[in-house]
């Protein structure tokens, strides 16, 4: 485990990267849920600590911690002081911990219905740095790490207000993009932020969608036969690659029990009983199922490949590139290649591509062709 001291090091030999700027359309400050419906959590720091409430009362609190507490009507600080929300929460080194993880810019604390959301408000390139090491591998080739860079900044402008009914703008989960903050920054990830900042893609002038996965065994998916999109972008059409080949997700296989297909078909919807025999039904231009025909105790059903993944276990069946489906002692054994939905940039190939000695803005260019990498300009 990191401790205090490591922690504070790390993060202050960082600290010359930090910077805020904007993009046309975005404030310089980006909201991200980091603490959801929640009836408490605990804010802290390593100097001063400020809270700030609705009304204008003001807490000064010296290093340490403090739990903050929600009874529906007002958030209890320690237990000594009551405070209307929103609450606001800063510390001194622009650095602020809630429920033991650090986080770059502050902190608001919101009412969500009977309970809280904590948010944490600090700039995009602030935010990108601590989703970099999360959605990609710090030790990976510079090229590689800028091209993420890319396409993680583009994907938070072109998602902004994504869960504005919840007051912030996105969350920090898989939902969006995983977000660590701070504590989860890398020296690496953050000279790949700085060295592309306020780099995106574009298309026809407008953001473009760069979606993203892990490896896609030799050719990039069409999202129409992953989500159902009727009017696909032609820089996500899908294209042969040749980078990925020595990626650990290449070919991989699983087995798993009939009972536990059904029960995870039945709980995401689909009224199946006993699952019979699961078969493969139509294949792309990219070699995964198009759908998956499924015999059972209630008749016959097909389904979207993609669909039955998700409700499966889509860490189990890592893709829907199958190369066979078979029965065997009263399992189902997938054998399969690469990992991921397969649309936009395959990760292990721009990692190849990176290790082979092509750029960053190759790397974009290929696996999103007839893209432009602007600069963005803040407000």
């Amino acid at each position: 485990m990191r401790t205090k001291k490591f922690f504070l090091a790390m993060f202050f030999c960082n600290l010359f990267f930090s910077y805020a700027y904007c993009a046309a359309g975005a404030g310089e400050e980006i909201k991200i849920g980091i603490i959801l419906n929640a009836d408490s959590f605990t804010a802290a720091n390593v100097s001063e600590f400020y809270i700030t409430d609705s009304a204008g009362k003001k807490l000064k609190l010296t290093k340490g911690k403090v739990r903050l507490s929600y009874d529906g009507k007002t958030i209890s600080a320690g237990g000594k002081y009551s405070l209307s929300l929103p609450v606001e929460i800063r510390g001194g080194n622009n650095i602020i911990f809630a429920d033991k993880k650090a986080y770059r810019g502050y902190i608001t604390v919101r009412a969500y219905g009977k309970k809280i959301n904590v948010i944490n408000v600090l700039s995009i390139e602030d935010y990108t740095k601590g989703v970099l090491p999360k959605e990609a591998s710090a030790s990976w080739n510079m090229e590689a790490l800028k091209a993420q860079a890319v396409i993680s900044r583009t994907y938070t402008l072109a998602n902004l207000n994504k869960h504005s009914s919840q007051g912030f703008d996105l969350c920090s989960t898989t939902h969006c993009q995983v977000y660590g903050g701070a504590q989860e920054e890398a020296l690496s990830c953050n000279t790949a932020v700085v060295y592309t900042k306020g780099e995106v893609l574009t298309y026809g002038g407008k953001l473009a969608q760069t979606v993203f996965h892990a490896n896609c065994a030799g050719h990039t998916e069409d999202p129409k036969y992953v989500w159902g999109w009727k009017d696909s972008p032609a820089y996500l059409s899908g294209i042969k690659c040749k980078y990925c080949a020595g990626s650990p997700h290449s070919r991989w296989e699983t087995a798993l029990d009939e009972d536990f297909i059904t029960k995870k078909l039945e709980s995401a919807g689909y009224k199946t009983g006993s699952v019979k025999s699961v078969k493969i039904k139509g294949k792309t231009k990219a070699g995964s199922a198009k759908e998956i025909e499924i015999k059972s105790a209630n008749g016959t059903i097909v389904m979207n490949a993609y669909k039955f993944r998700l409700a499966v276990d889509a860490w189990k069946i890592k893709s829907v590139t199958f190369e066979s489906i078979k029965k065997r002692d009263g399992k189902f054994v997938f054998k399969g290649k690469g990992w991921g939905h397969k649309v936009g940039l395959c990760q292990w190939g721009a990692k190849g591509m990176g290790d082979a000695g092509k750029s960053y803005k190759q790397i974009l260019e290929y696996y999103y062709p007839k893209t432009k990498l602007e600069k963005t300009e803040y407000k």
